[in-house]
């Protein structure tokens, strides 16, 4: 780690994870094996830097420096719950959650692990109107993918298209621990609507998330997509 800083012109002003043979952004990472020394990866960006022989870093990738002191932000709303799908899963136990979450207060925002790029079962309409009571109730219902590589591409397909008319807005490729770290920052801030937090959602705050411009392209996209995409970097 010494030498990754003394190699640099400037420190690398953000928090990182070492392990190994990588430096990791952060907000990026995750714990991908719990017996080999691979242990975390970034699973949606390269590492900021690797060791060897030399020290091989992606200057592209490190952060400018923040401007300002530092301010450490203590009021997280943590009223939040995270729900992976799994086959069969029974839409009414959802609708009780929510329900009962809405009329205590102790519910404001629900992260649906989905499939693929962020697809719901196609014949579960119950699933979908359970998610619109939700977001009329105030709760941000964001969605995100169980894939550990790859991003949420709402609007490309016909299930992903009902739930943006149910209100559900996209984390693109945000890990799980980060949607959830994001959310709880931003509605502890006391400041912001439900659906300024849904707007800040894909929006990189700490190089947590890329933008939705710079994601590849969905599959089967047109060769305008491809191109018009083509080198867009937004880390």
């Amino acid at each position: 780690m010494s030498l990754i800083f003394a190699a640099r012109e400037s420190p690398i002003s953000e928090v990182t994870i070492f392990f190994h043979d990588r430096l990791i952004r952060a907000c990026r990472a995750q714990k991908v094996n719990a017996g080999e020394l691979h242990a975390f990866d970034s699973p949606n960006i390269p590492p900021l830097a690797t060791t060897g022989i030399a020290i091989k870093e992606n200057d592209h990738l490190i952060l400018p420096p923040a401007r300002g002191v530092l301010r450490v932000h203590t009021r997280m709303d943590t009223r939040l719950l995270a729900l992976r799908l799994v086959p069969g899963f029974d839409d009414q136990i959802l609708r009780h959650t929510i329900q009962a979450g809405a009329e205590s207060g102790s519910l404001r925002a629900l992260v649906l692990q989905l499939y693929g790029t962020g697809n719901a079962p196609a014949v579960k309409e119950d699933f979908i109107n359970c998610l619109k009571i939700a977001t009329d109730l105030g709760i941000l219902v964001v969605a995100s993918t169980q894939c550990h590589r790859g991003s949420v591409m709402m609007g490309h397909y016909a299930t992903g298209k009902a739930l943006e008319r149910a209100g559900v807005v996209s984390s693109n490729d945000m890990t799980l621990e980060a949607i959830s770290c994001k959310i709880a920052y931003l509605m502890g801030r006391g400041d912001l609507t439900k659906d300024e937090i849904g707007d800040l959602m894909c929006v990189s705050m700490r190089g947590e998330v890329t933008h939705s411009d710079a994601l590849p392209p969905p599959p089967f996209s047109s060769t305008f997509q491809r191109a018009s995409r083509k080198g867009r970097h937004y880390y």
